[in-house]
């Protein structure tokens, strides 16, 4: 018998949520890991990044769109995940990478963000002026980030 965490391992999420959207998917665990799994807890927390409060209370995750929330919560893993409570300069093809987005769709869910004031875009050029180089970041609130 397979053990549950090779089965686990064996399915990348990519896979599963393909399946899960075809409506598709199989149960691919025996009851017996299903069991062991169900007392696992389900998703690992130790490695976890804190999303902020604001995110669901205030309304942004009902009224973000999915392309949007993708951003945000990539941003803010980048910031908060990695310790970077000050502030973290990301570039676009960071947050292309990490969220699968097209550079269209990032783009404009950047430009959705910023204009809601929920991430700050650091406007530069290149060295010889040919490029314009964009970075982005959380905005925190700044009485936060004084004491840090």
């Amino acid at each position: 018998m397979e053990s549950l965490k090779e089965t686990l391992h064996k399915q990348n999420v990519e896979e599963i949520v393909r399946r899960a959207r075809s409506q598709s998917y199989r149960k691919l665990i025996s009851k017996e890991q299903e069991k062991i799994s169900k007392d696992m807890g389900g998703i690992l927390v130790p490695n976890a990044f804190q999303v902020p409060n604001e995110v669901i209370d205030d309304g942004w995750l009902r009224h973000l769109g999915g392309s949007e929330i993708k951003v945000l919560l990539f941003i803010i893993h980048k910031t908060f995940g990695f310790n970077k409570i000050a502030g973290d300069q990301i570039p676009l093809s960071q947050i292309i990478a990490g969220t699968g987005l097209s550079r269209q769709s990032a783009i404009k869910s950047v430009v959705i963000l910023e204009h809601s004031g929920l991430i700050r875009v650091m406007r530069s050029q290149s060295q010889d002026g040919t490029k314009n180089i964009n970075f982005y970041r959380l905005v925190t609130r700044s009485d936060y980030n004084k004491g840090k």
